[in-house]
């Protein structure tokens, strides 16, 4: 059984064009596995996102549903004529990028999409729901200090 023992660890941060910010580290078996910071969003949710989408790459491209906040990129994705021709029209890299990359990227793995990513802003629920599909269990051990376990699911027996 392959289980992983998650902190979270809320600080702020004293940096300079983020000072005073909020900051979520998740530590897994010790060691720091993601980070983020600000507000607003679902920040443990991002956190574990981070961890999942690196940690369990393989098992992500194994997936044969779609889940909300998960979605699959192509390593070699290059920005579309039209794009181009809307940055030079706008005289800047920005939104028509951005829109461009992710309409190239696919809910499903594909030969060509390799490099999974979560949302995880959309929730640790929705995290959680794709663990569980490349089964692992998440629970919660102690949540007053942000304790949490992911372990593999047993199978049961009839």
């Amino acid at each position: 059984m392959t289980r992983y023992n998650l902190k979270y660890k809320w600080t702020t941060s004293r940096a300079r064009d983020s000072y005073g910010y909020n900051v979520c580290t998740l530590l897994v078996d010790g060691e720091k596995v993601g980070r983020c910071n600000g507000g607003g969003y679902d920040m443990t949710g991002t956190s574990l996102a981070q961890w999942v989408e690196t940690n369990f790459k393989n098992d992500l491209l194994k997936l044969k549903e779609e889940f909300y906040g998960l979605s699959f990129h192509d390593p070699n994705w290059k920005p579309t004529e039209e794009t181009l021709k809307q940055e030079e029209k706008d005289g800047f890299i920005g939104l028509a990028r951005y829109q461009d990359f992710y309409k190239q990227s696919s809910k499903l793995p594909t030969d060509k999409h390799t490099i999974p990513q979560i949302n995880g802003s959309c929730g640790v629920s929705s995290v959680e729901k794709i663990l569980n599909a490349i089964g692992y269990n998440y629970s919660c051990i102690d949540y007053d200090s942000d304790v949490y376990l992911v372990e593999t699911q047993q199978k049961q027996v009839a």
